[in-house]
């Protein structure tokens, strides 16, 4: 039986563009690239989900248009992977499987199922926070100010915000409350790694619970 015909928009650029449009073409779907790719049914768009960048930015680059979207990143990590559902998509495919992948996650997409990669793989780097990075984050995302963080830490204030600012850049989040939504969200994974089992039993004891 025949594949139905699909129109794809990819946004991406040089060669793993060129890998995305043969691999589409292959599997007889017609293509167009970025600027009219809002159009299309389904969009592949190029997006790498090992990089910590914030939410809402992320969701713009997915959603953009009207169709369904399927993100090609080069490697990806749990965390990257729950982010990008978050986001808009609909599958995630990784470069290093793209031929093999690609055309069958587009064609699932269609049909209204999603497609993620088994394990996710491929040398993406593991969130980790230093000891005050991970003790100020605590103390932020459960109700404390930049102020009270200084005082009971005995950090100056500036020094906090330097903490509190590489925190959110390895998260993604864009501030203290995006942050607190991503750690307090039982999807993430990141309740534990953040609070720790005894310390969100007591900080949101204290009444300084998100």
């Amino acid at each position: 039986m025949e594949q139905p015909e699909l129109l794809v928009g990819v946004e991406a650029d040089g060669a793993l563009l060129m890998r995305i449009v043969a691999a589409l073409e292959a599997d007889r779907m017609s293509v167009v690239d970025n600027g009219a790719s809002a159009s299309a049914e389904i969009r592949v768009v190029s997006v790498d989900l090992s990089k910590s960048v914030s939410l809402p930015r992320l969701r713009a680059d997915l959603t953009r248009g009207r169709g369904r979207t399927v993100a090609v990143s080069p490697q990806c990590g749990a965390l990257g992977l729950r982010r990008a559902v978050r986001a808009g998509a609909q599958s995630v495919v990784l470069e290093p499987e793209l031929e093999e992948a690609l055309a069958l996650a587009v064609r699932a997409v269609a049909a209204g199922l999603s497609v993620m990669p088994t394990v996710p793989r491929g040398g993406a780097k593991p969130l980790a926070f230093s000891y005050r990075e991970r003790e100020v984050l605590r103390l932020a995302v459960t109700g404390h100010t930049n102020g009270e963080i200084a005082t009971r830490l005995f950090l100056a204030e500036s020094t906090v915000k330097s903490h509190l600012s590489s925190a959110y850049r390895k998260l993604g989040a864009g501030g203290r409350s995006e942050a607190a939504s991503m750690i307090f969200d039982p999807h993430e994974g990141l309740t534990d790694m953040v609070l720790g089992g005894e310390a969100s039993g007591r900080l949101a004891g204290d009444g300084h619970a998100a």
